[in-house]
């Protein structure tokens, strides 16, 4: 995709619904691709996280949706889940920090989506998987290659429906493609996790 040369615009000045809109990013700014999900957004100016792998559009768009909850969803009872795919989906770089962070919602995913965990207990998972000295959080997990992304489900599919049922109906779809693709690569690792971190209520 060749994007327009045009100087980068703020997120402030784009304003988030910009961010949303694929005409708007299409034919009036630069665009740049995510460097995790490989979604192509908007080059902003913007805020970004220090390990998660996210372009400012895409964390811009991320805490849009999940912190202020624009554009709104429709209640399901997975969509607590996108905090936990879309941190898998933007693993960033190896570092002690984005090593526990990817191994604590990929755990909150095996847990809800196949240890038959209720969804409203992910942040119990999310929290028995990092208890004890920091030293100790910090041995128990391990880098993790992740998946390739290229041509999956990204927020910015989630984000253009139109309706809130049908932005809900893509955040789910998204929470199931993110887990799979993670799954087929490592679900025995991340099993092994579970039982060990997790289930284990001896520890």
């Amino acid at each position: 995709m060749s994007a327009p040369k045009e100087k980068s615009k703020s997120v402030a000045c784009l304003g988030i619904w910009a961010l949303h809109d694929y005409n708007f990013g299409m034919h009036h700014t630069q665009m740049q691709q995510c460097p995790d999900c490989k979604a192509w957004l908007p080059a902003v100016e913007g805020a970004t996280h220090r390990y998660v792998g996210a372009s400012p559009a895409c964390w811009a768009m991320f805490s849009a949706l999940v912190n202020a909850g624009e554009p709104p969803l429709a209640p399901h009872p997975l969509t607590g889940l996108l905090l936990d795919a879309y941190m898998a989906q933007h693993p960033g770089q190896p570092s002690p920090q984005a090593i526990q962070s990817v191994a604590v919602h990929l755990l909150a995913l095996y847990g809800v989506l196949e240890a038959g965990v209720a969804p409203e207990q992910a942040l119990w998972i999310r929290l028995r998987a990092v208890r004890g000295a920091a030293a100790d959080r910090h041995a128990r997990f391990a880098w993790l290659t992740p998946p390739d992304f290229s041509g999956s489900l990204t927020l910015a599919d989630i984000v253009a429906g139109a309706t809130p049922q049908a932005r809900t109906e893509r955040a789910i779809a998204y929470i199931q493609a993110v887990w799979q693709l993670w799954a087929s690569l490592h679900r025995r690792t991340i099993a092994d996790w579970y039982g060990r971190w997790v289930a284990d209520v001896d520890r």
